[in-house]
């Protein structure tokens, strides 16, 4: 009768996979998000007046001579506005969507790309917003930009292929366009950004003259697809 004794070395159960595993440039971002709307409500209407001063976009600022700024502020504020939110509900939209759609963009390109996706995506869009707001005196604010692109960025990545050999092959642009799904789903997106957009159901908060603004929403989805098949390393059919 045979006994079999176990090897020797130090043994443990295996620890189980995180239930949460994002990546820690996502929960990065959304913390500082949270942190920035948090602290604002905390201190009170001075500060939230001063985060408009100095944050939000502002079109007004491009063509009234002698409009209330800090120099410069009408450029550095086509992304800080980023980091403004009407209100919690806003916030909350926004973190729950950038957790979804930017954890597999976070980790098909890695952290730095990853925030340049988000940047290109929320200056664009705010390049929109200005476009077509020129020289009025309205507020916006918010990552909705940012978020859109890392939406539209993360749909090659859906809607792509398994490879024989292991690995995964996001879609072309042109397999995108003859995708029925990723056309239903990208259509989706947008009549949900046109709705909220028209209607403002996302509403305000302390930020009571701010424009949640669909042209950012737009803008920002262009931008991040365009991002990602330039930053993507050569993204080939097979």
């Amino acid at each position: 009768m045979s006994e079999h004794l176990p090897p020797r070395g130090n043994w443990a159960p295996a620890k189980p996979p995180p239930a949460f595993n994002v990546p820690p440039v996502v929960a990065a971002v959304i913390a500082v998000l949270v942190a920035v709307h948090a602290g604002l409500w905390v201190l009170g209407q001075d500060w939230q007046v001063w985060s408009i001063y100095a944050l939000s976009l502002i079109p007004a600022r491009f063509t009234i001579p002698g409009y209330p700024m800090l120099p410069g502020s009408q450029y550095w504020t086509l992304a800080s506005y980023m980091l403004l939110h009407g209100n919690w509900m806003h916030l909350a939209f926004n973190c729950l969507w950038l957790l979804v759609f930017g954890t597999p963009v976070a980790r098909y390109f890695g952290s730095a790309k990853f925030l340049v996706v988000s940047l290109v995506s929320g200056i664009i869009g705010g390049l929109c917003s200005l476009a077509l707001h020129w020289g009025q005196e309205i507020i916006i604010v918010g990552a909705s930009g940012a978020v859109m692109g890392l939406m539209a960025a993360a749909i090659p990545l859906m809607y792509g292929e398994r490879l024989p050999h292991g690995g995964w092959r996001p879609a072309t642009f042109r397999e995108l366009l003859v995708n029925r799904r990723a056309l239903v789903f990208t259509g989706v997106v947008l009549a949900i950004t046109l709705f909220s957009g028209g209607t403002g159901w996302t509403g305000n908060s302390f930020l009571a003259d701010s424009s949640i603004a669909w042209e950012a929403h737009i803008g920002g989805f262009v931008g991040g697809l365009l991002a990602f098949y330039v930053l993507a390393p050569r993204v080939r059919s097979a």
